[in-house]
């Protein structure tokens, strides 16, 4: 269970740099500033689900170790809500959000997930 933590918290870290780096492009490029606040946009939602599924994992493992400890579900409906919103949000104001920019920011802690959740429990 230890490995699983570091290897999320690697993870949270480097969404964390790609967050800032795309803040940062958000200033210096202006002319795609639409496209980059909606990646932004994108990306919050996606350390959000990370958040939750990171956590529903952690009570799972804990679960196992010690009894008393008991999981309720997978959070896999508070994670279809999260991207129903980014969704809703994107459609409801399409002069702030472009939907390709918000579905690419929404893959970000699953891409980095595989780079070194996956990795680390080989």
């Amino acid at each position: 269970m230890q490995t699983f933590t570091l290897a999320m918290r690697r993870t949270f870290r480097y969404a964390f740099t790609c967050m800032s780096a795309v803040a940062i492009l958000w200033v210096l490029l202006p002319e795609y500033k639409l496209f980059l606040q909606s990646l932004f946009l994108g990306m919050g939602g996606s350390l959000l689900n990370g958040a939750v599924l990171f956590s529903k994992t952690w009570r799972i493992g804990q679960a196992a170790i010690d009894p008393a400890v008991r999981p309720k579900g997978t959070g896999m409906l508070q994670r279809l809500l999260v991207v129903g919103f980014l969704v809703f949000l994107t459609v409801r104001f399409p002069h702030l959000f472009v939907l390709s920019g918000v579905l690419i920011g929404l893959f970000l802690i699953q891409l980095l997930s595989l780079l070194f959740v996956y990795r680390s429990l080989k």
